[in-house]
């Protein structure tokens, strides 16, 4: 049988080492009732705004620190998801990408909490397909690792869509060398691409970019010989602590702090069971509720009829 909880994990207390694990790890009550549904994935993180898919499809955006929620009717399908802030309307933003099946245009079902209903759009022009399950945001927009089936490869690409203005825009990756695509992460307010090198260690690089020119630069290498193979693999920074250690999610077992200048880490938190993964997002606290336009909260979301500074994780374990 599984078992599912969600917990906040206050980082900068597990990292300056003020209090103990106990008071740094909080448990979550989810605000609906889990009933026979099978998991619980996060989806996003925006200005205390959680989404979160629970079962197979319900989704919900809730605030845990006022402890309000909105449950979303979500069109049925497949699809990559993405949520954010925009910023010149005002509203939040769930998009899904529905995977192309063949056809020369990528659709995508935007949800907008401030009008409470779907709609999709269609692309034309586009020939890649999403590789990542959740996308990562960013100033706006989310971004997602890709893949595009040329007649002797297939290329691996970085992919962005704009939360204002709706449209994708292609990236590059860092280098050739990353070869399968690589994990995409957030520190600062860079975007950052990492990887496994030779099985041994992790690159992290961060994109810059000057206009319409987007460049990568490699900001550090971080030493991960003595990790199993699976820690390597799935490494992935979350954020800078106050300290300017970069927090770490490692194979979704353990955070770790690590120090860009002694290029060392240390474990701040793992895992209570040995064979419990869990997935993790940046959270801030705050007041915005999700059922602040104009009585939302007391309407069921309507599919148009075109419609086609916390840790929180999410935790599942087999008994």
């Amino acid at each position: 049988m599984f078992w599912f909880k969600i917990q906040s994990l206050d980082y900068e207390a597990l990292v300056s080492g003020d209090d103990d694990e106990k008071s740094a790890v909080k448990n979550l009550q989810l605000p609906v009732a889990m009933g026979s549904l099978r998991g619980v994935r996060i989806l996003g993180s925006c200005n205390g705004l959680l989404c979160l898919g629970i079962g197979d499809n319900d989704i919900i955006l809730w605030n845990p620190c006022i402890g309000e929620y909105k449950r979303l009717q979500e069109p049925t399908g497949l699809g990559s998801y993405g949520f954010g802030y925009d910023c010149c309307n005002d509203d939040y933003k769930l998009v899904k990408v529905i995977p192309r099946n063949g056809s020369d245009e990528i659709c995508v079902d935007v949800f907008s909490l401030k009008t409470n209903s779907w709609r999709r759009v269609c692309y034309g022009g586009h020939s890649f397909d999403l590789v990542d399950d959740l996308g990562t945001l960013l100033n706006g927009s989310v971004y997602w690792q890709a893949k595009r089936e040329d007649t002797k490869e297939t290329k691996f690409i970085i992919v962005s869509f704009d939360l204002v203005k709706e449209k994708f825009r292609e990236l590059p990756k860092p280098d050739s060398k990353f070869a399968e695509g690589p994990l995409l992460g957030v520190l600062g307010e860079s975007l950052c691409a990492c990887r496994s090198l030779f099985g041994k260690n992790v690159e992290v690089w961060t994109m810059k970019e000057e206009g319409a020119k987007v460049s990568w630069i490699k900001f550090a290498t971080v030493l991960l010989e003595m990790e199993p193979e699976y820690i390597r693999e799935y490494s992935v920074p979350l954020c800078f602590a106050k300290n300017g250690e970069a927090i770490m999610l490692k194979g979704g077992l353990q955070l770790d702090a690590y120090n860009l200048k002694e290029n060392g880490y240390r474990r701040i938190y793992i895992s209570p069971i040995g064979h419990c993964e869990f997935d993790g997002t940046l959270y801030v606290e705050s007041l915005v509720s999700p059922n602040a336009y104009d009585g939302a909260h007391l309407q069921s979301p309507r599919i148009g009829e075109n419609a086609q500074e916390k840790v929180e994780s999410s935790k599942v374990g087999e008994v």
